[in-house]
């Protein structure tokens, strides 16, 4: 596997990471970068990563679609050998000479395929994934009540409230808004195919497949095929049964104000590492932050929904803790 000279290349697009071969009807993949330890352990880490995605959405045996199976990774020598995904891959100009029938069969296959992967793994609320976010890697999870309390002598308290109301109304407003699922990733026109004889659809690569928030993979990942209409394809998914359900659509308000909040979030975790450095500039921008945060919270004006949803929030917790206790007793009596 290490001289491959007398292969045949097949992505020659000036690949970022992965040069892939064709070899006996298989394709092999290896890093470009073979030179830097690091980059190659990462770049080993996505092919498993990738394998273990692949896996999970052929476990679904959904013949709408077809995904290569991984037959082998090397962790000495670095190289993936893989099924082969045949026909052209989805861009504008070939999708233009398709038939009616040809596109039904790609938005059905496509739609079949988002389900089986969305699926493959726990659906999960904007809520449940908002705190263990953060672009900065060196903090790991910092909690929004945590960076109040720690920027506590840096920052008014009435500041810091607005923070937390917001943060609050985040919390309800998201529960019932887009779901975070997991997703492809990397989703363009050179990693679907279309075989015009077999009529068969292929994805491919899922080095990058990751959970994403769901009006994201929509409107961003999947929007990057141009000739994609994204209504047509979200009516075909949203119709197929689902075990876990999915909420499609964000709305724009909790967009909002999850960005304002992931800003002041990623602006207070990068401060609070190195306080003194440049102290009062980096006090501005945080306080910058908050007052967008304030100002789209001012903008709510649906307030009485939002004490509604704190209230039931609030008894549906009080529940639990009830069902809680109930169960600790009922094992304390058996014993």
């Amino acid at each position: 596997m290490s001289k491959l000279d007398n292969l045949q290349q097949i992505n020659t697009n000036a690949p970022r990471e992965t040069l892939v071969y064709l070899a006996d009807g298989l394709v092999i993949k290896r890093p470009v970068d073979t030179s830097n330890s690091k980059i190659l352990n990462t770049w080993l880490g996505k092919q498993i990563q990738a394998k273990d995605t692949s896996d999970k959405v052929l476990a679904a045996n959904n013949k709408n679609y077809f995904v290569p199976r991984t037959l082998e990774i090397s962790s000495k020598e670095y190289f993936v050998v893989e099924e082969r995904a045949t026909g052209t891959p989805l861009s504008s100009s070939f999708f233009e000479t398709l038939t009616k029938k040809e596109a039904d069969i790609i938005y059905k296959g496509i739609a079949h395929f988002i389900n089986d992967i969305n699926q493959s793994k726990q659906v999960l609320t904007q809520k449940e994934t908002f705190d263990s976010f953060t672009s900065v890697e060196y903090l790991g999870e910092i909690s929004i009540p945590s960076l109040i309390e720690k920027l506590s002598k840096y920052i008014p308290k009435k500041d810091m409230q607005i923070v937390q109301d917001a943060k609050d109304w985040f919390d309800v407003a998201s529960d019932n808004d887009a779901s975070i699922v997991f997703a492809h990733g990397d989703m363009n026109e050179h990693n679907i195919f279309f075989n015009r004889e077999t009529k068969t659809l292929s994805i491919i690569d899922f080095a990058d497949s990751k959970y994403q928030n769901a009006d994201y993979m929509f409107n961003v990942d999947f929007a990057r095929l141009g000739w994609l209409d994204i209504e047509r394809l979200i009516k075909e998914y949203e119709a197929l049964p689902k075990k876990q359900p999915i909420n499609v659509k964000n709305k724009p308000e909790v967009k909002n104000m999850r960005n304002a909040l992931y800003n002041f979030k990623n602006s207070a975790s990068e401060f609070l590492h190195n306080p003194k450095l440049a102290t009062k500039i980096r006090i501005e921008i945080i306080k910058q932050e908050i007052e967008k945060i304030k100002k789209l919270y001012n903008s709510i004006n649906d307030s009485n929904k939002f004490q509604k949803g704190i209230q039931i929030l609030e008894l549906q917790t009080k529940e639990k803790e009830l069902r809680t206790a109930v169960t600790m007793k009922n094992k304390t009596k058996k014993r």
